[in-house]
């Protein structure tokens, strides 16, 4: 029975193209791994995990060349096109995109010597062994890189976490697929960032017929979140909605929208929240959005919004688009 030797979820890399191309590496590495091609093992998974750094560092480029740490033992400024895998390793924990951990900047230092060893005059100056315990060594660092990238969306520098279903999103066409699971929360994702004061969100929505789009809010977790709905089902007395969450799965209507039912096709949303001025609104295609209780009382959506907690998306039944996502 064949089993899995590397990890292969690569959602995180934006690029689709850049993403196929490391798709098509880590299947190679499949291959000479089970041969305990110890060499190839190395520099194909470090190289690999060298191209995963190198993409992801150019999202946060900017923020790299503001470090303190950004300078060459002379004073002079580092060059982004020449940081070596230990360079991208520290200036990416420090900005907390991966985890620290302590010393692993000489681990992945130790690695990149191992990778140079692709000329057999610099192993010869080092004369160190490659052997299997240093392939599964390379091959555990990237798999463990993998894994925890896995679970981030990347929009812009914006980080989203994945928390269930595959959501996918494509830099090139600036499109978030929310697509289809198997639960009840499909493509959940959340904001990594809170919002301590203010944010502003812009977007295309892509709803089909059947499908609902949540924007959620106030998330603590998943059994605790509210969450505006729009819902382009047949048949319901009022499709939009607020919601809330107060455990997994389970979440009852609170506030009723004055628009019953959204657009057809492609329009756009946005959403401000400010904690300062006491503002949320929630704009569909032009329209202002006002929410009434059972009873028909009209009330302030910001009365339903807790600081300090983050925001989301999900589509609980059938795909949808994000298109021209801005976020300010």
């Amino acid at each position: 029975m064949e089993y899995e030797i590397t990890k292969k979820g690569l959602n995180f890399i934006n690029d689709i193209d850049f993403r196929v191309m490391l798709l098509e590496r880590l299947i190679e590495l499949e291959k000479v791994s089970r041969v305990n091609a110890n060499y190839s093992t190395i520099f194909l998974a470090i190289s690999t995990l060298e191209g995963i750094f190198k993409h992801v560092a150019n999202i946060f480029k900017a923020d790299f060349k503001k470090s303190p740490a950004y300078v060459n033992s002379d004073g002079s400024q580092k060059d982004f096109n020449h940081l070596t895998i230990d360079d991208l390793y520290f200036f990416l924990s420090d900005l907390k995109v991966i985890p620290r951990i302590d010393n692993f900047q000489q681990v992945f230092k130790l690695f990149r010597d191992y990778r140079n060893f692709i000329h057999p005059q610099a192993q010869r100056k080092k004369d160190w062994p490659i052997d299997l315990g240093q392939a599964q060594m390379a091959l555990g660092l990237l798999n463990a890189t993998i894994g925890y990238l896995d679970r981030d969306i990347f929009i812009g520098k914006e980080i989203f976490q994945i928390l269930e279903g595959n959501p996918d999103y494509d830099s090139t066409n600036k499109v978030l697929h929310l697509r289809l699971s198997n639960t009840l929360l499909h493509s959940f994702l959340v904001l990594e960032r809170q919002i301590l004061d203010r944010i502003s969100l812009s977007f295309t929505l892509e709803l089909p017929q059947r499908s609902i789009f949540n924007f959620v809010f106030s998330f603590a977790d998943e059994g605790n979140f509210k969450m505006l709905r729009l819902d382009t089902r047949e048949g319901r007395e009022t499709t939009n909605s607020l919601l809330h969450c107060t455990q997994k799965y389970f979440w009852r209507q609170i506030l009723f929208a004055d628009e019953e039912h959204p657009p057809q096709a492609l329009f756009p949303v946005e959403i401000t929240i400010d904690f300062k001025t006491q503002i949320f609104s929630f704009q569909v295609d032009g329209k202002s959005y006002s929410f009434k209780d059972k009873k028909g009382n009209v009330k302030n959506l910001y009365d339903e919004i807790k600081p300090n907690m983050k925001i989301g998306f999900f589509n609980e039944e059938g795909p949808v688009k994000i298109s021209e996502i801005g976020i300010k």
